[in-house]
């Protein structure tokens, strides 16, 4: 060192350093610690003095060390529980091994108290006579405060009011030059004209050097450029030093490049992510405004129904829709509850302080985000529904892992997690690294944002369920007469069991196997009445208990379609006469007995054929239909 005179120069450094340093012999035990440290760990020297690393109550910290006494130089800032003051601290905190002539003879502990900051700012300036009393018996370490300045992990520089007096090698890495290329220069030569404020770099400077002279220590951000004049974000502190009775200035400089890059990273996800939220809003309002009218219509199509209903059911058409008006109300009063209910569930996520659900997102670090994403896209999902017991199940088992990793028992905690579609095996990849007392903060959060995903998803299944219900119903009633159509024989027998859902559903086997060419040409409503037939006696074949086949195949150029049941046949004594018009097997006001005839004469005037057979337990009607490419109508 060619800058001061003293063999305390590197002593008076480590002890008036604002930042917290400790140095650990080879063994792993405390030997040095200078007052910042001791103030930022709220201990005295007796209490730190002969501690051991692996003693310390804060296991990332003492993996560090350890690592550190292997060689290995590391950082981390985050969260830390102090061993002897109990107290938790968020922290940045470098290590460093100590090498000489032998190899490793001990490590360095850098730390800075960043929730205490403005504190440690005031307190940096330390006066030397109390040093001065010690420094007969700490000469024998000079050579380790000096290995200490020329090891850390951050730039240090020695100066006085206008140039640079000392530097560290570190710093002739960050500014990609040579010690004699700094020595003698200013700061403003190793500075953009204009600071990213706007202000002159020599001003600027000039009033942190003068302040910082003054007694008023100075931790800024600075735009530094290196040697080849490229520029880069940095962390300064500036701190009045005394030196063989000399008024000087320490400056640590730290690049803060990636943080400043994270920072803005952070910044533009707040930004997309309330650009979603109002762009989520104004969609969720359309919906309600849709809901609204699909409400209004679902509403007036009940209406017309229980008002038309006396009229329809005379004809052999209507005498179906009779049967199911009450399962189709219930098709539709369902998702309309469904609807209702959700749509309460996304007003209350508006009601509640959605800015602070934003600024508890912008507060979590990198691994609580991974978390947050997890939990916020498995809430996002739509939900499956299981019964209440294995709900209950599902939620004791995760609230006993919770405790049993030591994370705070909480009904709430594990209710959220159950109704985001949480299981047990994902909670230890969930809660890696993640603070025991943070992790509720961030379940609540994501719970309230999925939310809305949540209850949009029901919304739209709802609806979508409603929609089929009466799309079904009015393509029914209402399908258009006026001429020929490309038709998808699935689709039309969907609409039809759609009609049927809630008479069958608890009681009827349905297996479906159409081929993957179902299409013929034809009269919608026309067709659409043959297969409500077919299906309408084969469920009353069967007392709507029981099993239905549904299938087409292609043979030749024509559309096989079948519909089987598995009821009690048709006697072999009738079965001449099941197509004949006004015929029926059925009870009184059931049947016109036109049903069969009908099929048979739109079947024909579609260039196909209808017929069955029947046996006790096993009846087969069969359609033939030309395919859509060979039909002439």
């Amino acid at each position: 060192m060619n800058g001061p005179k003293s063999e305390n120069v590197y002593r008076d450094l480590f002890e008036q350093s604002p930042i917290g340093l400790m140095i650990f012999d080879r063994q792993g035990k405390i030997i040095e610690a200078n007052d910042s440290s001791l103030r930022f760990l709220r201990a005295g020297r007796e209490k730190i003095i002969g501690l051991s690393y692996s003693n310390l109550k804060d296991t990332r910290v003492s993996t560090l060390i350890g690592k550190g006494l292997q060689g290995e130089a590391s950082d981390y800032e985050g969260p830390y529980n102090t061993t002897v003051s109990g107290l938790l601290l968020q922290v940045r905190i470098r290590v460093n091994p100590l090498f000489d002539d032998f190899g490793i003879f001990g490590v360095t502990l850098i730390f800075e108290d960043l929730t205490e900051r403005k504190k440690t700012e005031e307190k940096l300036a330390v006066t030397l006579s109390d040093i001065r009393v010690a420094q007969v018996a700490l000469e024998e370490h000079e050579v380790k405060f000096k290995t200490l300045f020329e090891s850390a992990g951050e730039a240090i520089f020695l100066m006085d009011d206008k140039i640079f007096l000392e530097c560290n090698p570190k710093t002739e890495e960050m500014f990609g030059c040579k010690r004699e290329d700094i020595i003698g220069a200013s700061p403003v030569d190793f500075s953009p004209e204009i600071q990213p404020d706007g202000a002159p770099s020599s001003q600027k400077a000039f009033q942190k050097i003068q302040a910082a002279f003054a007694g008023k220590p100075q931790t800024f951000d600075w735009l530094h450029c290196r040697k080849d004049r490229t520029n880069f974000d940095a962390e300064v502190t500036l701190t009045s030093v005394t030196l063989n009775g000399k008024a000087l200035l320490q400056a640590i400089v730290r690049d803060i490049s990636e943080r400043k890059k994270a920072e803005e990273e952070i910044r533009q996800l707040n930004e997309d992510l309330e650009q979603k939220v109002i762009l989520r809003t104004e969609q969720l309002k359309a919906t309600n405004t849709y809901l609204e009218n699909t409400n209004r219509d679902l509403l007036l199509a009940l209406d017309e129904l229980k008002s038309t209903q006396a009229q329809l059911v005379q004809s052999e058409k209507m005498a179906v829709l009779g049967q199911l008006i009450a399962g189709i109300a219930h098709e539709v009063n369902t998702p309309l509850g469904a609807i209702i209910s959700s749509n309460e569930g996304i007003q209350s996520v508006f009601r509640q302080d959605w800015e602070k659900l934003l600024c508890e997102f912008a507060d979590l670090d990198i691994q609580e985000r991974e978390a947050w994403k997890k939990i916020f896209t498995k809430g996002s999902i739509f939900p499956d529904f299981y019964d209440s017991s294995e709900e209950r199940k599902n939620r004791k088992i995760i609230r006993e892992t919770l405790q049993n990793l030591g994370f705070p028992s909480s009904e709430f905690l594990s209710e959220n997690l159950a109704e985001l579609g949480i299981r047990v095996e994902d909670i230890p990849d969930l809660v890696r690294d993640i603070h025991k007392d943070k992790f509720p903060t961030l379940v609540a959060n994501a719970y309230n944002l999925s939310g809305i995903l949540r209850y949009s998803n029901v919304v739209r299944e709802a609806a979508s369920k409603a929609a089929r219900v009466i799309r079904a119903l009015k393509t029914y009633v209402y399908q258009d007469h006026t001429g020929i159509s490309l038709i998808d024989i699935r689709e039309q027998m969907d609409l039809v069991l759609t009609l049927y859902y809630n008479k069958v559903k608890q009681g009827v086997e349905i297996r479906r196997d159409f081929a993957d060419n179902s299409l013929v040409k034809g009269q919608a409503d026309q067709l659409t009445q043959v297969w409500a037939n077919l299906i309408n006696n084969a469920f009353q074949a069967i007392s709507y208990q029981g099993r239905l086949d549904l299938e087409s195949h292609i043979k030749d150029d024509y559309l096989i379609v079948s519909v089987t049941d598995d009821g009690p046949g048709v006697p072999k004594e009738i079965q001449d006469r099941i197509f004949e018009p006004f015929f029926t097997t059925k009870e009184k006001g059931e049947g016109s007995g036109l049903g069969l005839d009908i099929c048979r004469k739109i079947v024909e005037r579609h260039q196909g054929k209808i017929d069955f057979d029947s046996v006790p337990g096993r009846t087969t009607f069969r359609v033939h239909l030309p395919l859509a490419e060979k039909i002439l109508i």
